[in-house]
């Protein structure tokens, strides 16, 4: 009856989504208040208990609410100057196949722009390009999210790797090795599943060829950056290994042909990307000069009525103010409407419909992730995430390796986090292993890839995808083209596992 309590929150979530066909919203709104009275009257929370989990969830959903709206407000910015008119029409220009525009957007451009920033910037930057280019919007999305998906362990800075290492004691050297390992199985299978997003099976034959090509570029530079220990620089210089890569491909494709003339509006190529390129200059200099200016938020111990102690938490969330995705997106923003606004291509008027549009656009996702934030702290706190991974390891047994990604893509849905996950569930894996006398750095890579590609279907990532994609209301239909690629990814993550581990 326990297992069933704590996996019930889940179980809504799901069905809500997957069955009933509920928006994010709604199916989110269902399990939080599942959660809630399970946590209240069978875990015995306490008024103040619930109160302190819940201002967690608070604390952790402004994290992430205010990258959405920076990086929606930066969308609106690009569109209304045309920016983006400008960026997609070149991409026609140099990329004249349409398939390896796909490919390399949703899958390497992603990817790269995740090894700087993460945070849901790449599903959020790239899915608009992808239907400005005429894709189908859920095609889009979905695409994104499992596209880029194998980078988030080794992305944003490399902030899942130094997470894993917090919780547990092997060596972190020896688990990168291992995750590196990981991660080309991830790159290639979600490549894979790229393809078929595309297009079906016919897609997934005509894209094997570059999926293996691009894999050996990127995973090669992938294994290289691991064992020289360049864990934060690690998902960027891959990601902008496989950009050079495709580049080349399409150069080769594309033969002797006559040189490409590139497309200028009122804004040229350089000045479209220009916010971008901000992005990207600003984090890399932030992440140099490392500044010290940050806001975090405490939380106090407190004592169920079972007697578990929930501890306390010091910087539970911390905001680095200058290394934040939200301050970088908003800077490149001002300085980027600034040179719109001598270009004569921003004024008055422009600006209150970028904000009338942001406000539109991110309400809805605002209020889910909220409900599904504060869901995550509560199973988190009363000790359901821990009853489920337990159970797994009392039932699976020496077939654990199979289970264990299963565990980090758990902690990924449910927290919408690669680092999280880690954070929940390092330090059991780390126990499994031991117990089970295995090797522990490659149990504890293989949480981390499997948290990593469960980001893909994370409800929070989710809804994100469905905003920049403005398919609101509509995340079942993405999930039928995530769902099953990224258990099958898992599989595989298992299976690889499985036979390290008894090598």
């Amino acid at each position: 009856m326990s297992i069933f309590l704590s996996i019930l929150p889940i179980l809504c979530l799901l069905c809500g989504l997957l069955i009933f066909k509920l928006s994010a919203m709604k199916a989110s709104a269902i399990s939080f208040l599942v959660a809630t009275l399970i946590f209240y009257i069978k875990y015995q929370s306490g008024t103040v208990g619930l109160a302190i989990s819940m201002a967690k969830g608070f604390s952790l959903a402004l994290f992430v609410i205010l990258i959405i709206w920076g990086a929606m407000f930066l969308y609106n910015l690009v569109y209304q100057v045309q920016a983006l008119e400008v960026i997609n029409k070149n991409l026609e220009r140099v990329f004249t196949n349409r398939f390896l525009q796909f490919i390399l957007l949703s899958w390497i451009f992603s990817a790269f722009l995740q090894g700087i920033a993460g945070f849901g910037v790449p599903v959020i930057v790239v899915t608009p390009i992808l239907i400005a280019l005429g894709f189908d919007p859920v095609v889009s999305v979905a695409a994104v999210l499992v596209g880029h998906s194998w980078s988030i362990s080794f992305g944003s800075m490399g902030s899942s790797i130094y997470a894993i290492n917090m919780v547990t004691h092997a060596p972190l050297d020896q688990i990168v090795i291992f995750m590196a390992v990981f991660g080309c199985c991830g790159m290639f299978c979600t490549g894979m599943t790229v393809c078929w997003i595309y297009g079906g099976g016919k897609q997934l034959v005509r894209g094997l060829p570059y999926i293996v090509l691009l894999t050996l570029f990127m995973g090669g530079m992938l294994y290289t950056l691991a064992s020289f220990s360049m864990f934060s620089v690690i998902g960027l210089l891959t990601g902008f290994t496989g950009l050079v890569a495709c580049l080349l491909i399409n150069k080769f494709k594309r033969g002797k042909s006559e040189t490409i003339k590139l497309y200028k509006g009122k804004l040229n190529l350089f000045q479209a990307v220009l916010p971008y390129l901000l992005i990207v200059v600003l984090s890399i200099l932030f992440y140099i000069l490392d500044p010290k200016i940050s806001l975090g938020f405490d939380f106090p111990q407190y004592q169920t009525g079972l007697g578990r102690i929930v501890a306390e938490e010091a910087d539970y969330v911390t905001f680095n103010l200058l290394k934040y995705p939200f301050s970088i997106i908003m800077m490149a923003s001002v300085i980027s409407m600034v040179l719109f606004h001598n270009k004569k291509v921003m004024d008055g008027k422009k600006v209150k419909i970028i904000l009338s549009q942001t406000v539109k656009k991110c309400v809805p996702t605002t209020v889910t992730i909220v409900f599904l934030l504060n869901m995550a702290v509560i199973m988190m706190d009363s000790g359901m995430i821990s009853e489920i991974a337990q159970f797994l390891v009392s039932v699976t047994k020496q077939l654990y390796p199979l289970a264990a990604p299963f565990i980090g893509l758990l902690g990924a849905f449910v927290t919408g986090s690669n680092t999280n996950s880690n954070i929940i569930f390092g330090s059991l894996q780390e126990t499994a292993a031991s117990s089970l006398g295995m090797s522990v750095a490659i149990m504890c890579a293989v949480q981390s890839i499997g948290a990593s590609v469960g980001c893909a279907i994370g409800p929070t990532t989710v809804s994100l995808g469905s905003t920049a994609a403005q398919i609101q209301g509509e995340e079942n239909r993405v999930y039928k083209k995530t769902l099953i690629p990224i258990i099958g990814t898992t599989m595989v993550l298992g299976i690889v596992n499985f036979i390290l581990l008894n090598h």
